[in-house]
Protein backbone atom coordinates (compact mmCIF):
# COMPACT_ATOMS: atom_id res chain seq x y z
CA UNK A 1 0.00 0.00 0.00
CA UNK A 2 2.93 2.14 1.22
CA UNK A 3 4.71 1.60 -2.43
CA UNK A 4 1.63 1.97 -4.39
CA UNK A 5 1.23 5.63 -2.55
CA UNK A 6 4.82 6.24 -3.62
CA UNK A 7 4.33 5.49 -6.85
CA UNK A 8 0.94 8.13 -7.05
CA UNK A 9 2.69 10.37 -5.50
CA UNK A 10 6.01 10.59 -8.06
CA UNK A 11 3.40 9.89 -11.10
CA UNK A 12 2.15 13.45 -9.60
CA UNK A 13 5.22 14.99 -9.71
CA UNK A 14 5.97 14.57 -13.33
CA UNK A 15 7.72 16.69 -15.17
CA UNK A 16 4.46 17.25 -17.35
CA UNK A 17 2.69 18.29 -14.55
CA UNK A 18 4.80 20.51 -13.41
CA UNK A 19 5.16 22.05 -16.35
CA UNK A 20 1.36 22.04 -17.12
CA UNK A 21 0.94 24.08 -13.37
CA UNK A 22 3.88 26.38 -14.05
CA UNK A 23 1.08 27.64 -17.28
CA UNK A 24 -1.75 27.70 -15.25
CA UNK A 25 -3.76 30.94 -14.38
CA UNK A 26 -4.20 31.65 -10.38
CA UNK A 27 -6.25 30.68 -8.22
CA UNK A 28 -8.68 33.40 -6.33
CA UNK A 29 -7.18 33.05 -2.90
CA UNK A 30 -9.47 35.36 -1.29
CA UNK A 31 -12.14 33.36 -0.83
CA UNK A 32 -11.40 31.50 2.76
CA UNK A 33 -13.50 28.95 4.14
CA UNK A 34 -15.82 29.80 7.44
CA UNK A 35 -14.22 30.33 10.65
CA UNK A 36 -15.88 27.65 11.92
CA UNK A 37 -13.95 25.51 9.51
CA UNK A 38 -10.72 26.99 9.63
CA UNK A 39 -10.78 26.57 13.64
CA UNK A 40 -12.09 22.72 13.26
CA UNK A 41 -9.28 22.38 10.84
CA UNK A 42 -6.21 22.92 12.37
CA UNK A 43 -7.43 22.14 15.67
CA UNK A 44 -7.96 18.58 14.15
CA UNK A 45 -4.76 18.86 12.81
CA UNK A 46 -2.58 19.50 15.69
CA UNK A 47 -4.53 16.60 17.81
CA UNK A 48 -3.94 14.02 15.11
CA UNK A 49 -0.04 14.62 15.15
CA UNK A 50 -0.33 14.26 18.89
CA UNK A 51 -2.86 11.32 18.98
CA UNK A 52 -0.87 9.38 15.80
CA UNK A 53 2.50 9.03 17.75
CA UNK A 54 0.83 8.55 21.48
CA UNK A 55 -0.80 5.67 19.55
CA UNK A 56 2.26 4.21 18.37
CA UNK A 57 3.57 4.60 21.32
CA UNK A 58 1.14 3.07 23.68
CA UNK A 59 0.98 -0.34 21.01
CA UNK A 60 4.38 -1.35 22.31
CA UNK A 61 3.97 -0.75 26.24
CA UNK A 62 2.27 -3.02 28.55
CA UNK A 63 -1.73 -2.19 29.55
CA UNK A 64 -0.46 -1.41 33.36
CA UNK A 65 2.02 1.47 32.07
CA UNK A 66 -0.23 3.06 29.47
CA UNK A 67 -3.08 3.71 31.99
CA UNK A 68 -2.95 7.20 31.73
CA UNK A 69 -1.86 7.62 28.21
CA UNK A 70 -5.41 6.08 27.50
CA UNK A 71 -7.03 8.60 29.56
CA UNK A 72 -5.66 11.44 27.37
CA UNK A 73 -5.66 9.37 23.95
CA UNK A 74 -9.65 8.75 24.58
CA UNK A 75 -9.98 12.31 25.93
CA UNK A 76 -8.36 13.90 22.95
CA UNK A 77 -9.57 11.29 20.10
CA UNK A 78 -13.15 11.97 21.83
CA UNK A 79 -12.54 15.66 20.58
CA UNK A 80 -11.47 15.07 17.27
CA UNK A 81 -14.87 12.74 16.83
CA UNK A 82 -16.76 15.64 17.96
CA UNK A 83 -14.83 18.59 15.63
CA UNK A 84 -15.38 16.08 12.41
CA UNK A 85 -18.97 15.99 13.59
CA UNK A 86 -19.12 19.90 13.45
CA UNK A 87 -16.96 20.45 10.03
CA UNK A 88 -19.14 17.53 8.27
CA UNK A 89 -21.93 20.30 9.16
CA UNK A 90 -20.26 22.93 7.98
CA UNK A 91 -19.43 21.46 5.00
CA UNK A 92 -22.67 21.43 3.55
CA UNK A 93 -23.95 24.58 5.61
CA UNK A 94 -21.02 27.02 5.56
CA UNK A 95 -19.97 28.66 2.44
CA UNK A 96 -16.83 27.56 1.22
CA UNK A 97 -14.11 28.67 -1.49
CA UNK A 98 -14.06 26.70 -5.19
CA UNK A 99 -11.66 23.97 -5.44
CA UNK A 100 -7.96 24.50 -6.57
CA UNK A 101 -6.89 23.99 -10.04
CA UNK A 102 -3.60 22.57 -11.00
CA UNK A 103 -3.75 22.56 -14.30
CA UNK A 104 -4.42 18.81 -14.18
CA UNK A 105 -7.82 17.14 -14.03
CA UNK A 106 -5.92 13.95 -12.72
CA UNK A 107 -4.36 16.13 -9.74
CA UNK A 108 -7.64 18.17 -9.41
CA UNK A 109 -9.70 15.37 -8.69
CA UNK A 110 -6.80 13.50 -6.48
CA UNK A 111 -6.76 16.42 -4.22
CA UNK A 112 -10.99 16.30 -4.19
CA UNK A 113 -10.42 12.73 -3.43
CA UNK A 114 -7.79 12.89 -0.73
CA UNK A 115 -9.98 15.66 1.25
CA UNK A 116 -13.01 14.02 1.19
CA UNK A 117 -11.50 10.58 2.30
CA UNK A 118 -9.82 12.99 5.64
CA UNK A 119 -13.89 13.01 6.46
CA UNK A 120 -14.27 9.37 6.47
CA UNK A 121 -11.20 8.43 7.81
CA UNK A 122 -11.47 10.59 10.60
CA UNK A 123 -15.06 9.00 11.88
CA UNK A 124 -13.49 5.47 11.14
CA UNK A 125 -11.03 6.00 13.00
CA UNK A 126 -13.48 7.28 15.95
CA UNK A 127 -15.92 4.90 15.49
CA UNK A 128 -13.06 1.99 15.73
CA UNK A 129 -11.31 3.35 18.76
CA UNK A 130 -14.69 3.51 20.47
CA UNK A 131 -15.58 -0.28 19.69
CA UNK A 132 -12.02 -0.97 20.65
CA UNK A 133 -12.90 0.60 24.15
CA UNK A 134 -16.10 -1.12 24.56
CA UNK A 135 -15.17 -4.76 22.77
CA UNK A 136 -11.17 -4.07 24.57
CA UNK A 137 -11.77 -4.14 28.19
CA UNK A 138 -10.65 -0.55 27.96
CA UNK A 139 -13.29 1.14 29.84
CA UNK A 140 -14.04 -0.87 32.31
CA UNK A 141 -9.84 -0.46 33.17
CA UNK A 142 -10.09 2.73 33.25
CA UNK A 143 -13.88 3.06 35.38
CA UNK A 144 -12.09 0.27 37.91
CA UNK A 145 -8.39 0.96 37.75
CA UNK A 146 -7.50 -2.64 36.80
CA UNK A 147 -4.96 -2.92 34.02
CA UNK A 148 -5.47 -6.73 34.14
CA UNK A 149 -9.29 -6.04 32.27
CA UNK A 150 -7.97 -4.94 29.39
CA UNK A 151 -7.26 -7.87 26.22
CA UNK A 152 -4.60 -8.45 24.45
CA UNK A 153 -4.30 -6.51 21.08
CA UNK A 154 -5.05 -9.68 19.16
CA UNK A 155 -8.36 -10.23 20.68
CA UNK A 156 -9.61 -6.43 20.40
CA UNK A 157 -10.97 -6.59 16.81
CA UNK A 158 -11.63 -3.03 16.22
CA UNK A 159 -8.12 -1.97 17.22
CA UNK A 160 -6.76 -3.64 14.01
CA UNK A 161 -9.06 -1.06 12.10
CA UNK A 162 -8.58 1.42 13.86
CA UNK A 163 -4.56 1.18 13.28
CA UNK A 164 -4.85 0.43 9.49
CA UNK A 165 -6.69 4.04 9.01
CA UNK A 166 -4.68 5.75 10.96
CA UNK A 167 -1.75 4.59 9.05
CA UNK A 168 -3.76 5.38 5.88
CA UNK A 169 -4.93 9.13 7.13
CA UNK A 170 -1.03 9.83 7.86
CA UNK A 171 -0.14 8.87 4.66
CA UNK A 172 -2.45 11.03 2.64
CA UNK A 173 -1.87 13.70 5.63
CA UNK A 174 1.59 13.36 3.99
CA UNK A 175 -0.01 13.79 0.41
CA UNK A 176 -2.04 16.72 1.58
CA UNK A 177 1.19 18.46 2.75
CA UNK A 178 3.31 17.83 -0.84
CA UNK A 179 0.15 19.45 -2.66
CA UNK A 180 0.67 22.33 -0.36
CA UNK A 181 3.85 22.98 -0.77
CA UNK A 182 3.86 21.92 -4.77
CA UNK A 183 1.31 25.02 -5.24
CA UNK A 184 3.78 27.49 -3.24
CA UNK A 185 6.65 26.52 -5.10
CA UNK A 186 5.31 26.06 -8.87
CA UNK A 187 2.31 28.94 -9.31
CA UNK A 188 3.73 30.94 -5.85
CA UNK A 189 0.22 30.73 -4.45
CA UNK A 190 0.13 30.63 -0.45
CA UNK A 191 -3.18 28.27 -0.81
CA UNK A 192 -3.13 28.24 3.66
CA UNK A 193 -4.47 31.80 3.17
CA UNK A 194 -7.82 29.76 2.05
CA UNK A 195 -7.59 28.22 5.77
CA UNK A 196 -6.70 30.51 7.83
CA UNK A 197 -7.33 34.08 8.90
Amino acid sequence: MVGAIFRLTVYCFHKNQFKTMEKMSKNNLTQKFSNGTIITHWLTALLILLLFPMGKYMSDIEAAEKMGLIKVHVILGMLVFIMTIIRSWLFFKAPRPEDLKTGSKFNDKLAVWIHNAFYFLLFGISISGIGAMILGGYGSALIGGNPDLILSKGEIVPLKGHEIMSLIMMILLVMHVIGVVKHYILTKENTIKRIFW
